[in-house]
């Protein structure tokens, strides 16, 4: 399927949910790309929305895998990159979901292996993507 085809069945809105999905598992699909080339279709904060919350959608399977396995001995040299980063991890996975840097689908897994709490997580992803695409829709609208 490609994404005109996931527009054409599911409409402007459940469509950007779905690619923002496909999107946080399978990077190669640039969420933000698409939501330009879609920017002057439809309201942009309800894409915005139907985004974050897509791009959550995704990331929480590998969260939640991710913080079962925390529960297990990893490797030493994980371990050690985990605790150095503990100190601020609600910080880190905010700043990564705005920014992308340290990599958020890295960030993503590493906050499941350092149990941050769900309700957390989601509204720390949630938000921070939501700044991100509001971002690039505005700069798309003065272009």
């Amino acid at each position: 399927m490609t994404p005109e085809s996931i527009i054409a069945a599911l409409g402007i809105y459940a469509g950007v949910f779905v690619i923002a999905a496909i999107s946080s598992v399978f990077p190669l699909l640039l969420i933000e790309v698409f939501l330009i080339a879609v920017a002057g279709t439809a309201s942009a904060p309800l894409l915005v929305v139907c985004a974050a919350a897509g791009q959550l959608a995704g990331k929480l399977p590998i969260y939640a895998a991710a913080r079962a396995a925390g529960t297990l001995q990893g490797p030493q040299r994980l371990r050690r990159w985990i605790e150095r980063w503990s100190n601020t991890p609600h910080l880190v996975l905010a700043v990564s979901a705005v920014v992308g840097l340290p990599p958020f689908s890295l960030m993503a897994t590493t906050a499941g292996l350092l149990s941050i709490r769900t309700r957390a997580f989601c509204a720390i992803v949630f938000s921070g993507r939501a700044v991100r695409f509001a971002i690039v829709l505005a700069i798309a609208a003065h272009y």
